[in-house]
């Protein structure tokens, strides 16, 4: 997964060069981005323990979604340097079934969120560029039983993410983006309602459209 999610990532990275070498145009002083994606969030073995069930009855792949805006105070004629901030939620949920598909157990959701100040290095021009980017904020991954978000307060941890993707704009002010996003979340002690976790590596491709 890790190998195919790199390549995936040098792939976009190279195809934004030959668009943004077609029209001479700076990047834009600001863009804002709203992406989605479908992704696995894992599945910890002391999370499955800690609600005494099977690792399989964890709810795995689920829906989210990004939301972010980028500055770019310095631009260059191939390069320029980005600061943002990005937010995401994402949530999955299982309910687990014995063989004749009566529940076993009530149902499992799992939320994914956060927010994070954001760099990146850019390259190309305004009407497409890749970037690298980096970021660290607060985040939360916690898994609970029942059909609504538990009251007690959530875990956050400070996590870095690394990554990296490219946008491509068809006309002046929207163009379509990708994005490759890769944290390695902490450990996480029981706290309330929340089962602990271990370390997770998460690997989150998402794709939206960008406005400038």
């Amino acid at each position: 997964m890790l190998r195919r999610s790199l390549a995936a990532l040098l792939l976009v990275i190279a195809a934004a060069a030959p668009a943004a070498a077609q029209v001479q145009r700076p990047l834009p002083k600001v863009v804002f981005d709203v992406r989605l994606f479908y992704a696995g969030l894992g599945e910890d073995p002391i999370t499955a323990e800690g609600l005494d069930v099977f690792e399989e009855d964890l709810p795995n792949r689920g829906f989210g979604g990004f939301a972010g805006v980028h500055f770019y105070p310095w631009r260059g004629k191939k390069m320029a340097i980005g600061i943002g901030g990005e937010g995401w939620l994402a949530h999955s949920s299982n309910q687990p079934t014995d063989e004749d598909g009566n529940p076993t157990s009530p149902l499992i959701q799992q939320q994914f969120m956060g927010v994070t100040p954001v760099v990146s290095l850019n390259f190309g021009q305004g009407t497409g560029w890749s970037y690298l980017t980096a970021g660290m904020g607060p985040i939360s991954l916690v898994t609970f039983f029942g059909e609504e978000t538990p009251d007690a307060p959530k875990p956050y941890s400070l996590t870095i993410n690394l990554g990296g993707g490219a946008r491509w704009f068809p006309n002046q002010h929207v163009a379509f983006g990708f994005d490759v996003r890769f944290w390695l979340t902490r450990p996480q002690e029981p706290i309330e309602v929340y089962p602990g976790r271990q370390r997770t590596r998460l690997v989150i491709i998402s794709a939206g459209v960008s406005f400038k």
